[in-house]
């Protein structure tokens, strides 16, 4: 492996890390709002190739619905 796919492996795991991040924070609905932010950040080219995945998309989704959930419970 050379150092360019080194970078390049080491970018997409920075952006992939970023998104689960952003969707836990609650402050996005879904993984498009998601992929937008991260387009601005880091190019279109490199984050969609995260994006391409399915699996990625349904667990942003995921993350996305539960951080802005209202915590369940009662706390007295």
């Amino acid at each position: 492996m050379t150092s360019r796919d080194v970078l390049r492996t080491e970018r997409r795991e920075t952006i992939r890390q970023l998104a689960f991040s952003l969707a836990a924070s609650g402050d996005f609905g879904d993984w498009q709002a998601i992929e937008q932010t991260l387009c601005r950040m880091y190019g279109v080219i490199e984050t969609r190739r995260l994006f391409i995945d399915l699996r990625i998309r349904a667990e942003l989704d995921r993350r996305c619905t539960l951080a802005r959930q209202p915590p369940t419970g009662t706390a007295l």
